[in-house]
């Protein structure tokens, strides 16, 4: 199974038509089977429009929704649900969503934070979406998740109930913006292997690229070559390969984060 990751950082970016362009084709082209997107935006005071065939969602959608968008961009191949989770830069419905070549039989939208003020930024969501992958039961979550060293919203809090939540019987990947860089010990990255999920990346057969976020990003003003963005999974499994993407190498880049594609033998 193939699967890609994320930051969008949408409606925030120039060129973001061609961008959003790049990131279907880069999906089409390399049979892309599930993607998990973080920061999927939609302008608040847009018109309500009514979603496409593929949608399984129930939440309101806006004219300039970038998963609307993608999906159109895709053809509407791929089944998806979006879930805005707080208001964003004062003007967006600040979301994720995932997309998949399969049918959601099922989706979860969990909340991970002490808050519930849709208004207030530091409110984190998880939204999983069960698939059949070829007679095979997998979940898939997305989220985008805080800091560890935050008084109010800590990482530890909203790790402990997504870790809870996507602790099943069936395979499980974990993919998103964790806030996590792992050269930090004894912190988020840590803690999340030591409760049992593996990284596909120290998983993986062939291994391309290393960074997924660098220079000035929210939150870390003064960071730089940051690795925060991944793919975990709940067994111990054969993966083919972990590359990173859209850094401007291989692929243009298309948001203030790199992306993941990530294929196991699933």
């Amino acid at each position: 199974m193939k699967l890609l990751s994320l930051n969008t950082h949408s409606l925030s970016e120039k060129n973001e038509d061609h961008k959003a362009q790049t990131i279907a084709t880069y999906i089409l082209e390399n049979d892309i089977d599930v993607i998990a997107l973080q920061e999927v935006n939609q302008t608040m005071s847009k018109k309500r429009v009514s979603a496409d065939q593929m949608y399984v969602g129930t939440d309101e959608l806006k004219e300039d929704n970038f998963a609307l968008f993608l999906s159109s961009l895709l053809k509407q191949r791929y089944y998806w649900n979006w879930i805005p989770v707080k208001v964003g830069y004062d003007r967006f419905d600040e979301g994720v969503a995932i997309f998949s070549k399969y049918p959601i039989v099922e989706s979860e939208n969990k909340r991970l934070t002490k808050t519930n003020d849709y208004r207030y930024w530091k409110k984190r969501n998880a939204l999983g979406v069960k698939i059949d992958y070829k007679g095979t039961p997998v979940w898939i979550y997305t989220s985008h998740l805080g800091w560890w060293k935050d008084d109010e919203e800590p990482f530890l809090h909203q790790w402990q109930i997504l870790n809870q939540i996507a602790s099943k019987k069936e395979r499980v990947y974990l993919a998103g913006d964790f806030n996590a860089p792992d050269t930090i010990k004894e912190e988020s990255y840590e803690t999340i292997l030591k409760d049992g999920w593996y990284d596909t990346r120290s998983l993986a057969e062939d291994v391309k690229g290393r960074f997924t976020a660098q220079g000035k990003i929210d939150g870390w003003e003064t960071a730089q070559d940051m690795r925060i963005d991944y793919i975990f999974v709940n067994e111990q499994e054969t993966v083919k390969s972990h590359h990173v993407v859209f850094d401007g190498k291989s692929e243009e880049k298309v948001s203030d984060h790199y992306g993941i594609n990530m294929e196991d033998t699933l």
